[in-house]
């Protein structure tokens, strides 16, 4: 693997800007396969002749595979950064492949699992890579630059999804995904470099056993600080997030498509927070970065619920919250492939385990304070905003690179 002090000698040559711009292709690729199923619920149900309910157990069913990510973590630290990166996409080409073939329901359940999966391997892995090549000084911009892959991804994938299922069916969807994820194979494959480093072949084999690496990150307190940053960030957020909705249409008597144009608001929300990372979190300081954008959206958490008096100012708020939380999120990015740069795959996976973890538990926590509080946004905003100053106490005082 490339060493931290090689990365910082490094410069932009072509040979990095060819492996960043394979890399965000197949993470555009692969964020595609992620997104596409969420706006067309119903459609999917109707094809396979089961309820919508069953189809939204199949996207929970796949966004919980991301808590498995800290199993998987030490794939890349035995096989090689590009490797791994190739074969998730690879296999969920594959799957693609299988799901164009067969329309069958379980099989169906099974692809998406499958696709949920090589999502999970790939993003730490390609963070991993960009922390070992990317000098530290310059990494920010650069993740945050692949972080926009997400919001592009909706951008083709709604459009694309919403034309097939109409003019054919859910198979040339699949069929369209497994043409793109062996795009996005082909890339990282041809113009990704090469990784595998022989001399440290004996380390990666020490750090194949997963309880290992897990010990070995739950006893480095910057990767707890780091880890509980995450874990009480994503809590926070999900909490808050699943309830603003009935909070918008019960303080304003929105309709459904306004609430549809409230989401198009947050869409340009997060791009703004990535371009804030892009342009100032190596100049201002990951960390400093974070712990702002946490402070910000904590702040907001609490004041939010105030607000039902005026829905401008309501809009305003959850516009600023969602900034500083994409700019929160982005910018610990690269802060923590420096947690355990002997071992970022590792570590970059725990991370996304946490973020899982908080995804779900956020989602029951969410439900449940909605219920015992009688639907109090107030309280739910107090709840995610302790949370939040919880998350940037954790991350400025806990997280330390050398």
């Amino acid at each position: 693997m490339a060493t931290n002090s090689a990365a910082t000698e490094r410069h932009f040559d072509s040979g990095i800007i060819r492996s960043i711009l394979a890399i965000v292709f197949a993470r555009l690729v692969i964020n595609v396969s992620k997104r596409f199923a969420y706006p067309f619920v119903s459609a999917i149900a109707g094809a396979f002749a089961v309820s919508a309910v069953h189809v939204q157990n199949v996207i929970a069913l796949t966004n919980s595979a991301g808590m498995a990510s800290p199993l998987l973590g030490t794939l890349s630290e035995h096989f090689g950064r590009k490797r791994v990166m190739v074969g998730a996409l690879l296999m969920m080409t594959v799957m693609s492949l299988l799901g164009a073939l067969f329309a069958e329901w379980g099989l169906f359940v099974l692809v998406m699992f499958a696709l949920g999966v090589g999502k999970i391997i790939y993003d730490p892995t390609f963070q991993a890579y960009l922390g070992d090549v990317i000098p530290f000084s310059r990494r920010a911009r650069v993740m945050g630059f692949a972080e926009l892959s997400w919001a592009l991804s909706l951008v083709i994938a709604a459009p694309v999804t919403g034309f097939l299922l109409e003019a054919s069916s859910l198979q040339a969807v699949f069929l369209f995904l497994a043409v793109l994820l062996g795009l996005g194979a082909l890339a990282v494959w041809l113009f990704v470099e090469a990784d595998h480093d022989p001399q440290n072949q004996s380390q990666r084999l020490r750090l194949i056993n997963p309880l290992a690496a897990m010990r070995r990150v739950s006893r480095h307190p910057p990767a707890r600080f780091a880890l509980l940053y995450s874990l009480c960030l994503t809590i926070a957020h999900e909490t808050f997030f699943i309830n603003y909705g009935l909070w918008m249409e019960d303080s304003f008597d929105l309709m459904l498509t306004a609430l549809g144009a409230l989401t198009i608001l947050i869409a340009i929300a997060e791009i703004l927070g990535e371009f804030i990372v892009i342009a100032l979190a190596d100049r201002l300081g990951t960390k400093r970065t974070a712990t702002t954008g946490m402070l910000i959206a904590a702040i907001c958490f609490f004041l939010i619920p105030s607000l039902s008096h005026s829905l401008p100012l309501a809009m305003l708020g959850i516009f600023v919250l969602f900034v500083s939380v994409e700019a929160a999120i982005v910018s610990a990015l690269p802060l923590f492939t420096e947690v355990m740069p002997d071992a970022r795959a590792v570590m970059m996976s725990a991370n996304q385990g946490a973020h899982s973890l908080g995804r779900v538990l956020g989602a029951a926590l969410g439900a449940s304070i909605y219920q015992v509080s009688g639907g109090d946004f107030a309280i739910i905003g107090a709840f995610a905003g302790v949370l939040g100053l919880l998350a940037a106490f954790s991350i400025w005082r806990g997280v330390k690179i050398d």
